[in-house]
């Protein structure tokens, strides 16, 4: 990954599928829960995808978790 100071550091990585999602958390209580598919794919030399805006200079990303697909046999 090309980190520079415009991108800052990378916070974390996590293998997904299209079925999966994402839940993102700041420091500050926000949090985003994404669907993985509608993450764009980025080619080798690209410097990502920003998932979050942190709306003041003190807010940060302090977790990521991963939510795996629904297994589609297992009723609710």
């Amino acid at each position: 990954m090309k980190r520079t100071q415009k991108t800052g550091d990378v916070v974390g990585i996590k293998t997904v599928t299209d079925e999966d999602e994402l839940m993102l958390i700041s420091n500050k209580g926000k949090i985003i829960r994404l669907k993985a598919a509608d993450i764009p794919v980025q080619g080798r030399s690209t410097q990502g995808v920003r998932l979050i805006t942190v709306d003041e200079e003190d807010e940060k990303v302090v977790a990521i978790a991963k939510w795996p697909r629904r297994n589609s046999r297992n009723k609710d």
